[in-house]
């Protein structure tokens, strides 16, 4: 089934759409989120669509005459993308229905979109299920569950996921508060428990 205009509604509410900002959309399908990012004022020059299916891919050109879109496999995402998008997308959107593949292809998949991610960019994916489609730690994501949209056949979950911190990154950091933390109580025990004078 057609993904529903509130699913669509719902995704672009966590899109801060600008004059500026760069969107990727790989598994388009119909179009329906196509026509709420135009809608919720996306400019056409900045939106870009990945789709495999030949049949979808000729129906978003008749539909979408403005759009860039590229028939192929979101696993080259970093090769179809026009050169001056490499590293400056803003979001990508996903209809692709992750939960179904190997974990290979999630691997490829994600590994190309953090590849065109700018900095600061995120991935939106729904999902039919209540759980995170994509094993978030194994693929180097943080994920962040956006709500449940109960308008659509079938009620669809949304997630969000961007790069995770470095794990070795964050232990370290962790461990040298925690140094901190037992030297400032080590101190405050010995101000209170000063050495015997005579010694």
């Amino acid at each position: 089934m057609p993904s529903s205009a509130a699913l669509a509604e719902f995704m672009c509410s966590h899109i801060p759409i600008t004059p500026s900002v760069r969107v990727v959309e790989i598994g388009a399908g119909t179009g329906r989120l196509t026509q709420a990012l135009l809608k919720n004022g996306l400019s056409a020059q900045n939106l870009c669509i990945i789709e495999l299916d030949p049949a979808m891919y000729n129906f978003l050109c008749q539909n979408f005459p403005h759009v860039t879109i590229i028939q192929g496999n979101a696993c080259h995402l970093s090769q179809l993308l026009p050169e001056s998008w490499f590293g400056a997308v803003d979001c990508i959107v996903s209809g692709i229905p992750m939960v179904n593949l190997s974990f290979e292809n999630q691997s490829q998949i994600i590994q190309a979109c953090l590849g065109t991610l700018s900095p600061q960019g995120k991935i939106l994916q729904f999902t039919y299920g209540p759980l995170s489609p994509l094993p978030s730690r194994k693929l180097g994501l943080s994920q962040k569950r956006l709500g449940h949209v109960l308008m659509n056949f079938p009620p669809a979950t949304v997630w969000q996921y961007t790069k995770a911190v470095s794990p070795s990154g964050g232990r370290k950091i962790s461990r040298i508060k925690d140094l901190k933390q037992q030297s400032l109580k080590q101190f405050q025990r010995l101000k209170k428990h000063p050495f015997n004078n005579n010694f």
